[in-house]
């Protein structure tokens, strides 16, 4: 027996195969927000992602509800200014998205980080549109012309993967919205996840940010300290 097949073994238990867990695709999300630290989401409550929203309290995550959409961008994007974490913030599809897409073009501009989750119709129904879908458009088209990353979860199977690649976009450059479409189908239905699809945030993204060349900090700081009248015009984002 091979050493990989060996630890493989080991780390199954010993039956050759990784230990799967059944779980609904909105338990995989709080999971993995989880992991993040994320402990704070804002949202409207809405069947197409019970799923999740079943998820958030054995995970440590708060929900708070604004009466509007267009508010949970804002509230994640000020919980994110105040506190350094990542905002999120959730809406439904047809008119919840409709309704958060003025947040989006706001708090992208303002560059703030924030993490938008959206539901649209079950697979199969969507992308592409096979016509007369309830309550549905091209919602990762809309926000993708205003977010610096918008995609769409096809499957169980790529949600995990997609998951990682937002939250890696969520702490790479210049902060601004993030977003994933998942379908209803996913966020409720069961499918079997390995324990390789949660992994620690380390194994995800870069945990250090890019820093600030010494020699030009220090010959800053002396135009400063020679200034006669020094005037330092500081932004955000």
């Amino acid at each position: 027996m091979g050493v990989a097949k060996r630890v493989s073994e080991k780390l199954a238990g010993g039956s050759g195969k990784a230990k799967t867990e059944q779980l609904s695709g909105g338990a995989v999300i709080a999971r993995i927000l989880a992991t993040e630290g994320v402990d704070t989401m804002f949202g409207i409550v809405d069947g197409t992602y019970m799923g999740l929203l079943a998820a958030l309290r054995p995970n440590a995550i708060r929900l708070f509800t604004p009466r509007h959409e267009t508010s949970a961008a804002h509230m994640a994007a000020g919980y994110a200014r105040l506190t350094g974490q990542l905002g999120v913030c959730i809406a439904s599809n047809g008119p919840g998205v409709a309704n958060i897409l003025p947040g989006v073009a706001v708090e992208e501009a303002e560059g703030n980080r924030v993490l938008l989750i959206t539901s649209c119709r079950r697979v199969g129904t969507v992308y592409p549109d096979r016509g007369g879908t309830f309550q549905s458009f091209p919602q990762s088209q809309a926000i993708a012309a205003m977010a610096k990353f918008s995609r769409v979860v096809p499957s169980h199977e790529r949600l995990a993967e997609l998951m990682r690649a937002a939250l890696r976009a969520c702490f790479s450059g210049r902060p601004g919205v993030v977003h994933l479409d998942v379908p209803e189908s996913v966020f409720n239905g069961k499918a079997e996840f390995s324990p390789a699809t949660f992994r620690t945030t380390d194994q995800i993204r870069v945990q250090v940010g890019p820093t600030a060349d010494p020699a030009l900090v220090e010959a800053t700081a002396q135009l400063i300290v020679a200034a006669r009248r020094p005037l330092l015009h500081a932004g955000s984002g």
